[in-house]
């Protein structure tokens, strides 16, 4: 079987890429090609800018696949350039939406299942997700591939923790490091509002599943863990597998979006609603789906793949916007401190962020970079 992952490298994709091969299927993918030192040599590399299908044609020539999945598409624009293009290369195109375009609030736990309200209107990337899930189905009308939607919901690997306001990916350290160092952490409306997590070889797993399978033809499927955790459960399992006294403050969602406006959509629109999902669906097309890692394990796999990394990078952003918000909060202390191997620049973003508003921040930032 003959597959192209569009992206190939990031937390998702990475993992459907590893359990392809596995699968010894023949794996291509196709990006800008900045983070592709560590892609399996057995992978076909196709070097392109998604941005700009003229290219994506000009560099796939007459190559065909069986499976496109398309890890790249946020908005029915981007689907509506690309998908003319790709979907002549292919039998099945998979579009990787997101669970978060399902209606949900912050007071039902019922589990979710694919039938359910859509879209979620208190988050505009959720809007435009759902926007292109649409887009693909109505254009898939006029070709000879079919579709599957598939909606991953809060997914990590070993490079990041899922916590629900987090650092920039690959910066994940930076919490780890955060809580050794004794600076609290903070979580929101007492941590009550209930989340799914799911580990990316799981998710993997699954999504290969559905490569060529019946069920999936023109079909949509979220793909999430039977693991749901409370928020104040995620940082106490942290806290626990760090072996540290839990330390964080509990914050009403509204403080945190004054302080932290950055995350006003995703608190609002996700992150302070309940989350629990009805795997039925996914299961009856791929029976051997098996979503086997707790959160403990998922969370001591991180902390042991930081403990052998041999580099540090930290975002100080994020560090010192928390200790702005805290700090206004009441918490006392809290300032610059050099986390292992951090560098020289580090207190200058530090010291930009922790005093400046964003805005000033970010303009003081670029100016200096």
């Amino acid at each position: 079987m003959k597959i192209l992952l569009l992206g190939g490298t990031g937390t998702l994709s990475s993992e459907v890429l590893k359990c392809s091969i596995l699968h010894r299927y023949s794996v291509s993918i196709l990006n800008r090609g900045k983070n592709n030192v560590n892609v399996d040599k057995d992978v076909s590399v196709y070097i392109s800018d998604l941005r700009f299908p003229k290219t994506v044609d000009a560099v796939l020539s007459k190559e065909t696949f069986d499976v496109i999945v398309d890890f790249y598409s946020r908005t029915k624009e981007n689907i509506s350039s690309l998908f003319p293009i790709l979907s002549k290369r292919c039998t099945q195109y998979i579009f990787i939406s997101s669970a978060c375009v399902y209606c949900h609030n912050n007071e039902a736990t019922e589990a979710l299942t694919e039938k359910c309200g859509k879209p979620n209107k208190l988050w505009n990337y959720s809007i435009k997700k759902y926007e292109a899930e649409q887009q693909l189905i109505e254009m898939s009308k006029r070709c000879d591939c079919y579709y599957t939607i598939v909606r991953p919901y809060i997914t990590y690997n070993n490079e990041r923790i899922p916590w629900g306001i987090a650092p920039a990916y690959r910066f994940h350290r930076t919490i780890i490091e955060r809580i050794k160092s004794g600076k609290p952490m903070f979580v929101w409306n007492g941590g009550t509002n209930y989340c799914t997590l799911t580990y990316s070889e799981d998710f993997a797993k699954a999504l290969v599943g559905l490569f060529l399978n019946p069920k999936a033809t023109n079909e949509d499927f979220h793909i999430t863990s039977d693991y749901c955790y409370q928020w104040k459960d995620v940082l106490f399992t942290i806290y626990e597998e760090l072996k540290i006294k839990p330390n964080f403050v509990d914050l009403p969602t509204s403080l945190i979006i004054k302080y932290l406006p950055e995350y006003k959509n995703e608190l609002i629109g996700d992150r302070s609603l309940n989350a629990i999902f009805n795997n039925q669906k996914i299961k009856e097309a791929v029976p051997e789906v098996c979503f086997q890692t707790s959160l403990n394990e998922g969370i001591r796999r991180v902390i042991a793949y930081y403990e052998t990394l041999s580099t540090f990078n930290y975002d100080f952003r994020y560090d010192a916007r928390i200790d702005r918000m805290l700090s206004k909060c009441g918490e006392k202390g809290l300032h610059f401190i050099p986390y292992t191997n951090s560098t020289i620049h580090a207190k200058k973003t530090y010291l930009i962020y922790r005093y400046l508003p964003l805005r000033m921040a970010n303009k003081l930032n670029e100016y200096i970079s």
